[in-house]
């Protein structure tokens, strides 16, 4: 077959092909003085191919003035796994009427009794907000199912949004998924006034998991299901951001409102993250723990509240320290008070303070507990330091697997490691209520922090190098681990 030539109408010129039979091609070779020619090099990347919206949703990355292109990765801000059997009274509030929730390993389920009566509801939401920041997305990514197509009087409301702390605990402000008799569509919420989108051209399968994301922007808010675009809503016109807020929680509610349920309907939520993409925000895995979990609390699915042993307006008991053991009476958590009898100097370790790092179960978080730093302070009380001047040498024992000091290393088992803190003294004749010579002992591991994996133990030790068992004199301490979690 003939070939054919290709010859511009006004210059005349043809164009060529190299001995490949490639058609030879020249980009615009002054793109400075012809910016309008290289625009078949100009680069989109595409979000989402408008199956549902109908249009493509495409952006051009940005480059400045000194040609670096701009990027960001996402900071996490939150996550949390619903797999354990009773709430996490250290992240949520969880407020009710009539209504239930049910926490269990196959997740939180809303209306877990299955009523249909009128007038009732459930909410719960992160007790932590999350900032909504410009020039960044924020988003919000949730996992669950619904137990029943959608039914008349019923509303379960979940994403980012502030709601009211009474029945039927509706929102007043932010951005989420909305299910009703009506079908899932997408809202938002400034202060009052409500923009939603259509109902969605989507139908789930009862007892699917799906993935729906919200994600927010100070000019739209976008609705993914799967990872597929099903509604924008564009900030209206007068607001600088969709919402009022400038930072919003986590939540979700349930509500039957307006008459009896049609049927019986819940809610099933695995799990949720958020996220802010955009701003470099630069952290240690155990600043973002601590984030994530809580700070000095305890993990969700292990026993909730603070960690440390310091109860409310309440003094120790004195006890003697045991070298395979926790005493009863000295403390048993993640820090806090303790007192000591006060003992002849030996050779003898002592356990003054004992706490085991949750071991990790399907219904327990695993997590290890980066310790960064030590803080121990004492004074001397019950009577006066006697003949003999009071020393005791304190050290940090962690990572064994049983409470005993003398447990051994094994193929299945850990012996304790030991990390030397220092020293305390009081002189002869030392009052009641005096410090040790020294100070408080401060250990900062700086580059060096210690690793307790779950399941192990973290103890502060303490050994009387000198002493007298002077009657009623005893040490009152406390010890303060700086500490996150992984």
């Amino acid at each position: 077959m003939a070939g054919f030539r290709i010859e511009g109408n006004t210059s005349g010129n043809v164009a060529e092909v190299d001995s490949s039979n490639q058609l030879k091609v020249v980009t615009e070779t002054n793109p400075s003085a012809n910016p309008g020619n290289v625009g078949a090099a100009r680069f989109f990347s595409e979000n989402d191919a408008g199956t549902k919206t109908g249009n493509v949703y495409i952006a051009s990355p940005e480059t400045d003035d000194d040609y670096r292109i701009r990027v960001s990765q996402e900071a996490l801000f939150d996550c949390e796994t619903f797999n354990y059997t009773a709430q996490n009274t250290g992240k949520f509030a969880y407020r009710n009427t009539t209504m239930a929730n049910t926490w269990a390993a196959s997740g939180l389920t809303t209306n877990s009794g299955n009523i249909t009566t009128t007038t009732t509801g459930t909410q719960i939401n992160t007790y932590a907000e999350f900032p909504v920041l410009g020039a960044s997305m924020l988003y919000c990514e949730i996992e669950g199912s619904f137990t029943a197509q959608p039914t008349t009087n019923t509303t379960v409301d979940f994403g980012m949004c502030r709601m009211a702390t009474t029945n039927p605990y509706a929102p007043t402000d932010g951005v989420y998924f909305r299910v009703n008799s009506s079908g899932v569509f997408g809202v938002v919420k400034s202060n009052g006034s409500e923009t939603t989108t259509s109902a969605f051209a989507f139908t789930y399968t009862n007892n699917q998991k799906y993935q729906f994301i919200v994600s927010v922007h100070e000019t739209a808010v976008y609705f993914w299901i799967n990872d597929v675009l099903y509604g924008t809503i564009p900030t209206p016109v007068g607001q600088g951001q969709p919402c009022m807020s400038a930072s919003l929680p986590f939540a979700m509610r349930h509500a039957i409102v307006g008459g009896a349920a049609g049927s019986a309907f819940s809610f099933v939520l695995n799990d949720y993250t958020i996220s802010i993409g955009g701003p470099n925000i630069a952290q240690t895995a155990s600043i973002m723990g601590q984030r994530v979990y809580g700070s000095y609390q305890g993990l969700s699915g292990g026993t909730m509240g603070s960690l440390a042993t310091y109860a409310n307006s309440t003094n120790p008991t004195a006890a003697a320290p045991s070298n395979t053991a926790l005493t009863a009476n000295l403390p048993g958590g993640l820090g806090g008070q303790g007192l000591v009898t006060a003992a002849v100097g030996g050779s003898t370790d002592g356990i003054w303070g004992s706490y085991q790092i949750p071991a990790g179960t399907v219904n327990i978080q695993g997590r290890r507990c980066v310790l960064r730093g030590v803080r121990l302070d004492a004074v001397n009380t019950g009577a006066a330091v006697a003949t003999t001047a009071t020393t005791i040498e304190f050290s940090l024992a962690y990572g064994h697997t049983s409470v005993s000091l003398a447990t051994t290393e094994a193929a299945a088992a850990k012996a304790p490691r030991r990390v030397p803190l220092g020293f305390m003294t009081w002189p002869v004749a030392a009052g009641i209520g005096a410090g040790p010579q020294g100070g408080a002992i401060v250990v900062d591991f700086g580059d060096a922090p210690v690793f307790v994996n779950p399941g192990e133990f973290v103890q502060v030790v303490g050994k009387f190098i000198v002493g007298t068992a002077t009657a009623s004199q005893t040490i009152f301490f406390m010890w303060t681990p700086t500490y996150g979690w992984e």
